[in-house]
C-alpha cells in the first residue's frame, strides 16, 4: 500500500476514550492534514504498557503511568501526513495546563498524566509503538504499511 506523507502514530488514552472524545480527536487529526492508514482499539495489559513506555522504565512516574494506561480502552491510529513535528504541535505540550490553546491536550486533557493522547516522537518510536500496537490485529492494509516501517513481519 502506498501512502502520501510521513508516517505517525497517535494513541487516544483511556481518559479521552471514556470522556467520549475519540471522534473529536480523529476530526482534529484529519483537519490537520493527516490520513488514517490504520485504527485499532485495545485495553493494554501491564506487559504491553511496559513495552509501549519502555523509554520511561525506571523513572519515578513509570508505575503510575502503566496503571493509568491499563485502566481502560485505548485507540491507536497509524497516520500519514505532514509528519511528526506537525502532529506534536497539534497535540500540544505534555501538561494540558501548559499546552497551547486549541491543541488536543489543552482541549481534552485532564492532567499531566491523563493528557488525552500519546504520539510517537521519532521514526524509530513509530516503528516500535505502531508495530507493537497493531502486531496482533487482523492482517489488513495496515500490515502493508507497517512492513514499510519495519513492523508486521508476519506473513498472511
Amino acid at each position: 500500500m502506498s501512502h502520501d506523507g510521513e508516517l505517525a502514530f497517535l494513541m487516544v488514552k483511556p481518559c479521552a476514550v471514556s470522556d467520549g472524545h475519540i471522534g473529536e480527536i480523529v476530526a482534529a487529526v484529519e483537519r490537520a492534514g493527516f490520513s488514517i492508514l490504520g485504527v485499532a482499539s485495545r485495553r493494554l495489559t501491564r506487559d504491553e504498557a511496559g513495552r509501549l513506555y519502555d523509554v520511561h522504565e525506571g523513572k519515578p512516574f513509570f508505575d503510575a503511568l502503566v496503571d493509568f494506561i491499563t485502566s481502560g480502552m485505548t485507540v491507536g491510529l497509524l497516520l500519514s501526513g505532514p509528519g511528526i513535528p506537525a502532529l506534536r504541535k497539534l497535540i500540544g505540550a505534555t501538561d494540558p495546563a501548559e499546552a497551547e490553546t486549541g491543541t488536543i491536550r489543552a482541549l481534552y486533557g485532564r492532567s499531566l498524566r491523563e493528557n488525552a493522547v500519546h504520539a510517537s516522537d521519532s521514526t524509530e518510536r513509530i516503528e516500535h509503538e505502531a508495530g507493537f500496537y497493531f502486531e496482533d490485529c487482523p492482517r489488513t492494509l495496515t500490515a502493508d504499511v507497517l512492513k514499510d516501517v519495519g513492523g508486521a513481519d508476519r506473513e498472511d
